[in-house]
């Protein structure tokens, strides 16, 4: 079978089962069925050009094995970057298990805000940040900001990065992917829930502090009618959170709302959220907290989606 009979094969079969995108997921499994079988420096693997380019190509058994075994699983509706492992986010690649959220793009707007905290116009670029990244789970957020920082040479900003997460295999996860940008040592693993670690002690490390929130806020009936990608084999514990979907960002609230900030001390609380969620969000924001500054940021298709809180004496 070569590479054209193997995709058109392939997609017809994922169509039966309604899988989306049916040719473009069968184009990414062939891809990594083809560089899993030789062995390859990451400058030297395969890609879609190389693919359309030999579409006469003959598999060999064991390329054609690895596919066959990928599109079954596909069509269990196992998420793709489960199969390959990996998934881009803010331009870098992440390794992904059972064990850890896939990456989403809406997510990306964290990182984007935070650099702007960081590094914009009105940062406090004389002084250094101590960054949290509440719910880790595969590091993509705090690894992402910490590269970019690296990038254009203002790492020297950030004075300590802590990743916390209540599941011990998502911090091992978030662990192999600072390795693999080299920012092990940079980074400080948390496996605790984070109401054992959000306390005055925490806060009177640093002057200044820029907390990432990618918490669970899925509600309990929303989650039974979730698609099977996702609630058949992404882990339940890192996507509901109550009836209201707002269990765990309130306990980090109520808990936040309890810390005495110093003079001159600031605070930067960026969380995600449902569009549903926000106005709930501002307005226990503003029953709990004084001296607050609330920006809500839409995501790319224009619903709310990231609340961005500044905290401050």
């Amino acid at each position: 079978m070569n590479i054209q009979q193997a995709l058109k094969k392939a997609a017809t079969e994922l169509n039966l089962f309604n899988i989306p995108s049916a040719s473009l997921d069968a184009e990414v499994l062939l891809l990594e069925a083809l560089n899993r079988n030789v062995v390859r420096n990451d400058n030297e693997k395969l890609d879609k050009n190389w693919l359309y380019a030999h579409n006469n190509h003959k598999l060999t058994e064991k390329e054609e094995e690895l596919f066959n075994n990928f599109i079954d699983q596909r069509k269990k509706h196992k998420p793709v970057a489960y199969i390959i492992n990996r998934k881009e986010f803010f331009g870098y690649e992440f390794y992904v298990n059972e064990n850890v959220l896939i990456p989403r793009p809406e997510t990306e707007l964290i990182v984007e805000e935070v650099l702007k905290i960081i590094t914009g116009v009105n940062s406090l670029e004389h002084k250094n940040y101590s960054l949290i990244d509440i719910g880790t789970g595969s590091g993509c957020i705090l690894i992402s900001i910490l590269n970019e920082l690296r990038k254009n040479k203002k790492n020297d900003l950030i004075k300590q990065s802590i990743a916390i997460d209540i599941s011990k295999k998502a911090i091992e996860i978030a662990t192999i992917n600072a390795k693999r940008y080299s920012l092990e040592n940079n980074i400080k693993f948390i496996n605790k829930d984070f109401k054992k670690e959000l306390d005055q002690k925490l806060f009177s490390s640093s002057n200044h502090f820029v907390i990432t929130a990618n918490l669970p806020y899925i509600t309990d009936n929303n989650y039974e009618k979730l698609d099977k990608n996702v609630k058949d084999y992404e882990p339940k514990i890192a996507l509901t959170s109550g009836t209201q979907g707002l269990d765990d960002i309130k306990n980090m609230l109520y808990l936040i709302s309890k810390i005495s900030i110093k003079i001159n001390q600031k605070i930067y609380l960026l969380i995600e959220a449902d569009p549903d969620q926000i106005n709930v969000i501002k307005e226990y924001l503003k029953k709990h907290f004084k001296d607050t500054k609330i920006a809500i940021i839409n995501d790319l298709s224009g619903k709310k989606r990231l609340v961005i809180v500044s905290l401050f004496t």
